[in-house]
């Protein structure tokens, strides 16, 4: 019995000291614009075939805000879940936009042994509003999804314990309005609260 306690306790000792947990919020500077097919632009693909072209609308500055969970391994591997707010909208639109609450699980891997890591995701927008669009000739306001398939494309620079830089895109899969979705570039923070507090 004694030999089974002590590889157990052996085991939960090498497993509490080959990961990172980490909890804490996140803070992200976003510039945001809408996309449509463009029927006027056809793009050739390499296999022969062509395709509608994609017209993207100005970029506006929106702040995101909120959480973050994070299970780093050793192994050069992170799993991560985060929870935010943010607005998405145009200048081309006026002061119409889309609020948003957004998860987003996603993967990372660190490129060789640099704390950087390519971090790639899918989540859900959960939109909040639906703004009127009065007198904005490029959308009619007519179709509206209240769910929103997110990817996620970014590169990290973690410094251990401290925080992580966060830079990248997130894209919507799906419409937001008519035949629009959105798409954001973004820079963040995020900051291990449960590891600067212990």
């Amino acid at each position: 019995m004694k030999k089974y306690l002590s590889i157990l306790f052996l085991i939960s000792t090498i497993v509490s000291f080959s990961q990172t947990i980490e909890i804490g919020p996140l803070i992200q500077y976003h510039r945001t614009a809408f996309q449509k097919p463009d029927s006027g632009t056809i793009v050739i693909t390499t296999s022969g075939g062509s395709s509608e072209g994609v017209k993207t609308t100005e970029t506006d500055a929106n702040i995101a805000f909120g959480g973050y969970f994070g299970y780093y391994t050793e192994n050069t591997f992170a799993y991560l879940a985060e929870l935010f707010y943010v607005a998405t909208s145009s200048p081309n639109y006026g002061d119409n936009s889309f609020q948003s609450i957004n998860l987003i699980p996603s993967v990372a891997a660190e490129l060789g042994n640099s704390n950087i890591f390519i971090n790639l995701g899918v989540g859900a927008g959960f939109i909040l509003n639906q703004p009127d669009f009065e007198g904005i000739n490029d959308v009619a306001g007519e179709k509206f999804n209240s769910i929103d398939i997110l990817a996620k494309l970014a590169l990290n620079f973690r410094l251990k314990e401290l925080f992580t830089l966060d830079g990248g895109v997130i894209m919507g899969a799906s419409d937001i309005v008519d035949n629009q979705n959105r798409f954001h570039f973004y820079l963040g923070a995020r900051v291990p609260l449960n590891l600067l507090i212990n």
